[in-house]
């Protein structure tokens, strides 16, 4: 691809969306473009070849007049099918031997730098503290989950308490240290107060977190699917940057503290803001009627678009600038 896109972090395929079904009235409107280059982007750079091919091929079944891009795609989409083969073809059912993970892959690769470069993992540490893109420090995170250096929890646990840093390093930071086995509470500032984070508690995949809270993502992606099928995958991306963003504060132990009529009230705010932030429409009256939130949840849903307009004004400003 000839641009240099960025990527939208935390990044998870929402596998209801790449189907046959879903794409085929599906339009891509020139911000969602912008949208999945990043999301290609950031498979390409970890790797994720599989991931990558699936997404191309649903990119191409859907709609959209830009031809140019639609041109990038094919070549890139041959050029993975030619250069990785396997990662083209669905997994195999009923075999007998269990396949390695993604996860178990990336950590023969981390472990085979380090044995020819002992020095790897502090030069790594040294680029996420002087690093001036999220997008690079999330990078630099990825690898050193599965570094074995000695130095590397001491070293990410006082970077993470010694400033404030962007909120979904924070969490990408906890994430890191949980998956390498450390225990204990991190203290840190975010989003303006001072939080205590459980490093073991912390959610090592989105789909950890307490159901209540996922039925949100879940709720919106249901009545995405017919109404706006190319929601629902920014959906499941947005929903997951937000509790990133929100995790371990007043407002996520509100979220713990939900109630399940507040699913809707939730779920509705973040369909608005997608609407108004993505494709530039957007209709209160019709989100409510669509979601069902009555006089009795207005107010929890003005409180729920409130955070979501805070977000979205935080972390997407700069990834979708047209």
């Amino acid at each position: 691809m000839n641009s240099s896109p960025r990527f939208l972090p935390g990044s998870q395929l929402g596998g209801a969306l790449l189907t046959d079904k879903l794409s085929d009235n599906v339009i891509l409107f020139p911000k969602t473009v912008e949208f999945y280059q990043f999301e290609l982007t950031r498979m390409l750079e970890t790797e994720r070849y599989g991931e990558a091919i699936q997404l191309l091929r649903f990119l191409l079944a859907c709609q959209s007049r830009e031809e140019r891009v639609r041109e990038e795609w094919q070549a890139l989409l041959q050029w993975l099918q030619t250069m990785f083969p396997d990662s083209a073809l669905p997994a195999e059912a009923g075999e007998d031997e269990p396949e390695l993970t993604e996860a178990d892959l990336f950590r023969e690769r981390m472990a085979e730098r380090e044995r020819e470069d002992s020095g790897y993992a502090l030069r790594l540490l040294e680029r996420l503290t002087s690093a001036d893109s999220v997008d690079n420090q999330l990078l630099a995170l990825d690898q050193l989950a599965y570094l074995e250096h000695p130095d590397i929890n001491g070293r990410l646990s006082r970077w993470l308490s010694s400033e404030e840093l962007h909120p979904l390093i924070q969490y990408k930071t906890l994430q890191t240290l949980k998956l390498r086995g450390m225990t204990g509470t991190v203290r840190f500032a975010k989003n303006g107060e001072i939080v205590l984070a459980d490093v073991e508690e912390t959610p090592a995949d989105f789909d950890q977190f307490p159901s209540h809270i996922n039925e949100i993502r879940d709720r919106i992606q249901e009545m995405s699917h017919t109404n706006h099928p190319a929601l629902a995958y920014f959906a499941q991306e947005t929903w997951n940057e937000f509790l990133a963003y929100v995790y371990g504060t007043a407002q996520y132990r509100q979220l713990l503290r939900m109630e399940r009529d507040s699913v809707d009230a939730w779920a509705a705010a973040l369909h608005l803001v997608l609407l108004e932030r993505l494709f530039d429409s957007g209709d209160k009256d019709e989100i409510f009627e669509l979601y069902g939130v009555t006089n009795d949840l207005v107010f929890q849903w003005e409180q729920a678009y409130r955070v979501m307009q805070q977000f979205a004004a935080a972390v997407f400003s700069g990834k979708l600038a047209d």
